[in-house]
């Protein structure tokens, strides 16, 4: 009897053991992620800003998606082959893939009695990418497609965007042909401009896609589950997700913090699970965390080209030759576009691109000839910056109050982010020292702000001539051609690279799984787990 007890407790606590791995296994704990902003949008075509790509690649399967080390694994696709002239890509799909709609969108398609979209197929890969080309659509990342076959006509409105290279064959099968071979292809199957998206259910929106969840139909592991306009989003478990990549946590909240410190500090006890922080904030967040650096800032100074005192070339080249730049001798940017940037699948080289140039007695003559010019005698110019980079600032109006000769009164006005962002999407300041980056990796990105008619472009700067310039860029993705587009942005003082900088990934002590791209600010948190 003894004995039969004592087989009888093994089996109860070996069930309980077994039982209490598999709960542990399949399901997931809540995280929570630090943001410097919220999603103005949840349509993944437009998305410009971090957190709107990183949104859209845990709630969107993509064709394809990297892992922790970089390497691109199918996900939406079952399998690809590229041709031996590196000119068109098969894509197969998974069978069985389906949308997740949520209740407040089946509701709204109700309403307007249309059908609930259900099965992903290739037709809506094909739609999704051609809205990513198409100029009404205004994608960030449309660069990242431009190499598509016929997707720069199309784009200019010169062709119909029946002649692009993308078709479906079938339900589960889509061709793309590009103009020329492209190394960096594969990644923009992996980005957000490249979801699916359901035609009729788009049309249905008119013209509201993804500005609300129930306007939003979604494809991946997580769907979009609570909003907050001031404070949070939180993705949830999509528990009817059927492809390759199963959502582990239940869900993750994006919280709206933009102090810095502040946010080391919360991951430091443990409040917030990650964030991206800078070189200074990263000390603060303590010593048991998991740090991944990225170098993609550039600190640079930009002019507001909506005052017309700065359309003067001498009152820019001025002001900029003024400046003595051995004091950022130890982390002097050598571009405009950090190392950690590629081009046409290589890393990027600034070593041709030309420098400005301290000089002082061609700093005082031009500056004379702009007083003559703007029929002024004295000029106050400010530089807007944050917390952070007060100290450059502040090196640079000393420059000025030491080495030019004319009446100039420099001043330096220091903002909270938030402030600071609100200031220049206002175009309130007369010299911004802007942490230039991008979400993309590619780095035509960084450089196409500065085309007329981008709608990032904070400086007002237009000039066909860099639009040409530009345009050739994208067209023939060279190292020569990039080292010629920054120069001709610093020569005409229209941006001018300071110092390179590294944004870090950072995660709490008892997180695992939750990983970011080197190449990118993408955030993947479909395999994350937390002690």
């Amino acid at each position: 009897m003894k004995r039969f007890l004592c087989v009888i407790l093994a089996l109860i606590l070996c069930i309980t053991f077994l039982c209490s791995c598999g709960k542990e296994e399949t399901s997931g704990k809540s995280f929570a992620a630090a943001v410097s902003s919220l999603p103005k949008t949840f349509d993944p075509q437009i998305a410009a800003e971090d957190v709107e790509k990183t949104i859209a690649l845990n709630c969107f399967d993509t064709l394809l998606r990297p892992d922790e080390n970089g390497e691109m694994q199918c996900l939406a696709a079952e399998s690809y082959t590229v041709s031996a002239d590196g000119l068109i890509y098969t894509v197969k799909l998974h069978d069985g893939l389906k949308y997740f709609v949520p209740s407040s969108t089946k509701k709204f398609i109700e309403e307007k009695g249309g059908a609930l979209p259900t099965d992903i197929t290739a037709d809506d890969f094909v739609f999704g990418i051609t809205r990513g080309i198409l100029p009404e659509t205004k994608a960030s990342d449309y660069s990242l497609l431009s190499n598509i076959k016929n997707a720069e006509a199309v784009h200019n409105g010169e062709a119909d965007k029946a002649s692009l290279g993308i078709r479906a064959e079938g339900t589960d099968t889509l061709v793309i042909t590009l103009e020329k071979p492209d190394k960096n292809f594969l990644f923009a199957l992996s980005q957000p401009i490249s979801a699916p998206c359901n035609e009729q259910f788009f049309n249905l929106t008119a013209g509201r896609y993804g500005l609300e969840v129930k306007y939003t139909v979604f494809s991946g592991g997580f769907y979009v589950s609570g909003v907050s306009d001031k404070n949070y989003v939180t993705i949830s478990k999509n528990s009817e997700y059927n492809g390759e990549n199963a959502a582990v946590p239940n869900s993750v909240t994006f919280y709206l913090n933009e102090d810095y410190s502040q946010v080391a500090s919360k991951i430091k006890k443990g409040n917030y699970d990650c964030a991206f922080l800078n070189s200074t904030s990263k000390k603060n967040a303590g010593s048991k965390i998991a740090e991944t650096g990225l170098n993609n800032i550039t600190y640079t100074l930009v002019f507001n080209f909506s005052q017309e005192r700065f359309a003067s070339l001498n009152l820019r080249k001025g002001l900029v030759s003024a400046i003595d730049f051995s004091a950022f001798s130890e982390n002097r940017a050598d571009g405009i576009v950090a190392p950690d940037y590629f081009l046409s699948g290589e890393k990027i080289s600034n070593s041709s691109v030309s420098q400005a140039k301290t000089d002082i007695d061609s700093a005082r003559k031009m500056l004379t000839d702009a007083l003559a010019e703007l029929d002024v005698s004295t000029l106050d110019i400010r530089i807007l910056c944050t917390n952070n980079t007060q100290g450059i600032a502040k090196s640079i109006v000393n420059s000025w109050q030491k080495n030019i000769g004319v009446e100039l009164n420099g001043t330096v006005s220091v903002m909270e982010q938030k402030d600071f962002d609100s200031a220049i999407a206002k175009k309130d300041f007369d010299i911004a020292l802007y942490p230039l980056t991008s979400s993309s990796s590619d780095a035509k990105s960084v450089l196409s702000v500065f085309t007329s008619d981008s709608n990032l472009n904070f400086s007002g700067y237009k000039s066909e001539e860099y639009n040409r310039i530009f345009d050739n860029l994208t067209e023939n993705p060279t190292q020569e051609n990039l080292t010629y587009a920054q120069s001709f942005l610093i020569e005409n003082a229209i941006v001018i690279p300071l110092q390179f900088d590294s944004k870090y990934f950072v995660c709490g002590k008892a997180v695992s799984g939750i990983y970011f791209v080197y190449d990118t600010s993408n955030i993947y948190f479909g395999k994350g787990r937390k002690e």
